[in-house]
């Protein structure tokens, strides 16, 4: 039994895109993480701590590459805090309305702290030891995400924490060695938000047998295109183009897509260019991408 308020079960994306796996095997597990969906509207009502040390403990029970466990967890709770994490979100507004924003942060700072300690040098700091960090950061998110949907909870991760890493540095304490790779928040979603799992591109077109193969890439985008337009997902959400624009039942995945990427990756608006520096910000909170 979940905690969350009751409804209908929304279809899992096997049942959504009619996958023929015997039933023996759709566990309730496999349910939660095919019926994902991210929800941005939360009510007020806290987290118990019960509730809020499970997602925690599942979190710090992610795979983590030879148990270096390069990652931390910032709990914020605080409405003060969370409001202002908001603003440097991208005035996410969701980000202050839900009850808990878990940070998940690359963090070395304590293999500095054990070379000194056993009378070494840190020497591990290059491009792959900030990747590695990052995928623990990112694999303990995933499971904090899958837990609290296991909860009846709804949840979004939030990657324009990266926005501006010197300021959420700043407002959660982080030291040198530590930084802010994604957030997620926590609650529980708001009546009627609900709107089910959002269709993903052909299984094929992500998948591939052996080898890698992108044959039938046009064919796959073709049939995911009619799939968003047919829902509507992208009418009135057009990313600005500077362009002519298009209507929404010419509007679809590639189109969208391919505005998204044609300039440097990041939220719309004023915020666009605040990534552009990431590299030069990573370093300066202390890890190297040599």
């Amino acid at each position: 039994m979940t905690l969350g308020s009751t409804h209908t079960p929304p279809l899992t994306r096997i049942e959504q895109e009619k996958r023929e796996i015997s039933a023996e095997f759709i566990t309730d597990t496999i349910r939660v993480l095919t019926s994902h969906e991210s929800i941005r509207s939360f009510e007020e009502t806290p987290l118990a701590a019960d509730v809020l040390e499970a997602i925690l403990v599942s979190a710090r029970s992610a795979p983590t590459s030879s148990n270096l466990q390069a990652f931390s967890i910032v709990v914020v709770e605080d409405a003060d805090r969370r409001a202002r994490l908001a603003h440097l979100v991208g005035d996410q507004a969701y980000v202050a309305e839900a009850p808990v924003m878990l940070v998940f942060c690359a963090d070395i700072s304590r293999f500095h702290h054990l070379a000194a300690r056993q009378g070494r040098s840190f020497d591990a700091n290059n491009l792959e030891m900030f990747l590695l960090s990052s995928i623990d950061s990112a694999l303990a998110m995933q499971n904090a995400l899958v837990a609290a949907e296991s909860l009846g909870l709804g949840a979004v991760p939030i990657g324009s924490i990266r926005n501006n890493p010197s300021a959420i540095a700043e407002e959660l304490a982080l030291p040198q060695g530590v930084f802010a790779v994604v957030g997620l928040t926590i609650g529980y979603p708001s009546e009627g938000v609900r709107r089910g799992t959002k269709p993903r591109l052909p299984s094929e077109a992500v998948v591939h047998r052996e080898q890698y193969s992108s044959a039938d890439v046009e064919k796959h985008v073709h049939e995911y295109d009619a799939v968003m337009i047919a829902n509507g997902l992208y009418a009135g959400r057009h990313v600005a183009s500077g362009e002519v624009d298009v209507p929404d039942e010419e509007y679809g995945w590639a189109e969208h897509t391919s505005r998204r990427t044609s300039k440097p990756e990041g939220v719309t608006g004023p915020y666009i260019a605040l990534r552009d520096h990431l590299k030069e910000e990573v370093e300066a909170r202390g890890f190297s991408v040599r």
